[in-house]
């Protein structure tokens, strides 16, 4: 039986059950505080600018092949929830590279680059991010996990693209 690789941030199956039910009633909740809010910042001037994580349901919300992974505690499990998951992520930025491609820096390339969130992989472990995406011809690092970043602990894909690749699908 394999272990998984980031034991130490396993979740409790008492707090899984409790987020898949309060969830019901704090989406709704959320909906109305995330109105308010944007009512709020569109009518201040005076340099209100809550962040964007603010605004967005999806990082709280429990799936139910999410919480069957999680709950398992299988490392087979969450192996197939998360190759699913990051495939879909990386396959959707290939088919329209647009929204993904920055600005080159000074004697760079142009590059597509893809966050795939820790809720995709946290029982498998970053690592098996990283793998999975070079696997599929990106390369791929971790973001440091300190609380400064947006995203940490997640893994950056990217990739360079020709210059006819940034304008889209066709």
């Amino acid at each position: 039986m394999t272990e998984f690789v980031d034991a130490g941030r396993r979740r409790g199956r008492v707090s899984l059950l409790v987020q898949f039910v309060a969830q019901w009633v704090y989406l709704p909740l959320w909906a109305v505080t995330s109105l308010a809010l944007g009512v709020v910042a569109a009518l201040a001037s005076a340099g209100l600018n809550p962040p964007k994580s603010w605004f967005n349901p999806v990082r709280g919300l429990l799936s139910w092949p999410r919480l069957k992974a999680e709950w398992s505690r299988d490392p087979e499990v969450w192996r197939s929830y998360a190759d699913d998951r990051l495939r879909r992520r990386l396959r959707k930025a290939e088919n329209n590279p647009a929204l993904h491609v920055g600005h080159p820096s000074e004697g760079k390339q142009r590059e597509m680059s893809v966050v795939l969130p820790v809720r995709f992989f946290r029982g498998v472990g970053a690592e098996h991010a990283v793998g999975v995406a070079q696997g599929l011809g990106w390369s791929a690092e971790v973001l440091p996990l300190h609380r400064g970043q947006w995203h940490p602990g997640a893994v950056r894909a990217f990739r360079s693209v020709e210059p006819k690749a940034a304008v889209g699908k066709a």
